[in-house]
């Protein structure tokens, strides 16, 4: 999830697959580049059927969209949570002051460690609410962890081995991003 909006009030966090779109756009344009390849080397049947392999992934791409979109207000006490997939929009709303925190979690749909990371957030009465209906990479996961926590004045204690805290980050790149966006 990336960050959309911080205000000292308010924090949107988005996350639309972008990854997910962009693999499959590179593995679109290298079915087609080998199936002209092929169709150069005289395999003529190899081009439809890498159009047709890379029709199926944009096919895919569309039908599998997802789209999740937090917001956390403090002014208006609320946490609304959207997801818009194939199926059509959802949106839940949650009081702002029945969020504990936010974790990474593990389990899986049978309640066991699925080894796959997915950030939650922890309601008062231990309720566990995933910010995405999906999985995804454990970095992606622990920085939608690292926003909420920060946004609510909480420590980052549990912050995963290598990572970087973003007063750190500042600290040690400080120079380099001034650089970078003069």
């Amino acid at each position: 999830m990336r960050i959309k909006e911080k205000t000292d009030t308010r924090l949107t966090l988005t996350d639309d697959q972008a990854v997910k779109r962009i693999a499959l756009t590179i593995l679109g344009v290298l079915l087609i580049g080998g199936g002209l390849w092929m169709a150069m080397s005289g395999d003529w049947i190899a081009l439809p059927i890498a159009a047709l392999a890379a029709a199926g992934l944009y096919l895919y791409a569309k039908r599998s969209a997802i789209r999740s979109v937090l917001k956390i207000d403090r002014a208006a006490d609320s946490v609304t949570l959207t997801v818009d997939d194939r199926t059509g929009s959802q949106t839940w709303t949650w009081p702002l002051s029945d969020v504990q925190t936010a974790e990474v979690n593990t389990r899986g749909q049978q309640g066991t460690d699925s080894g796959i990371d997915r950030p939650d957030l922890v309601l008062k009465d231990g309720t566990r609410v995933p910010m995405r209906p999906y999985h995804s990479a454990g970095s992606q996961s622990w920085h939608a962890v690292a926003a909420i926590k920060l946004f609510l004045g909480q420590d980052l204690d549990d912050a995963p081995v290598g990572w970087i805290p973003p007063e750190q980050f500042d600290q040690l790149f400080g120079e380099e991003m001034a650089r970078h966006y003069k």
